[in-house]
């Protein structure tokens, strides 16, 4: 893992599958024996500085300018489309419409703003798994908490980590 990697996973963890992000994002944290980030905004840094986990509810407009520092952007969240696979993982480019996936701003919309304010533009993907329950509790349904699992799996492969 050589790039300076950005991970924003994003979604309310107290609405069952929408919290999908938070729980691959903890995984993940367990997995390096990092700090999970709790809140929105915590982020943990590991030791060499090269990955960062960021957890947030939303994406915002203003991390436009943030996003430069970073070589490369994993966007992790939650969809409820049943136009979408159950398990997406794919490159992310500047779009200014609106996404399929569960949150206001999408990762298209975000890197849009980076670049019409000029910014660097990472390179950039979308690890999103669908959500079929998202009432208000801490756990993940049957089946988007399986999809977790791989894509927890996807995720490490992605950056080269073992299990």
């Amino acid at each position: 893992m050589q790039a300076k990697t950005l991970i924003i996973a994003y979604g309310n963890r107290d609405r069952e599958d929408d919290g999908a992000g938070w729980h691959i994002l903890d995984k993940l944290a367990l997995q390096l024996g990092l700090k999970t980030p709790e809140f929105p905004g915590d982020q943990v840094s590991t030791p060499d500085g090269r990955l960062t986990l960021l957890y947030l509810f939303q994406l915002l407009p203003e991390m436009a300018e943030d996003i430069a520092d970073y070589d490369q952007l994993i966007f992790i969240d939650a969809h409820n489309s049943p136009n979408l696979p159950n398990l997406v993982f794919e490159q992310v480019l500047p779009d200014q419409t609106h996404s399929a996936f569960t949150h206001h701003m999408g990762p298209g919309e975000l890197l849009a703003i980076a670049q019409i304010l000029g910014r660097k533009l990472p390179l950039s993907w979308i690890l999103s798994v669908r959500g079929f329950s998202f009432r208000f509790a801490r756990t993940l349904s049957e089946e988007t908490s399986e999809m977790v699992d791989q894509a927890f799996s996807r995720l490490l492969t992605h950056l080269s980590l073992t299990v």
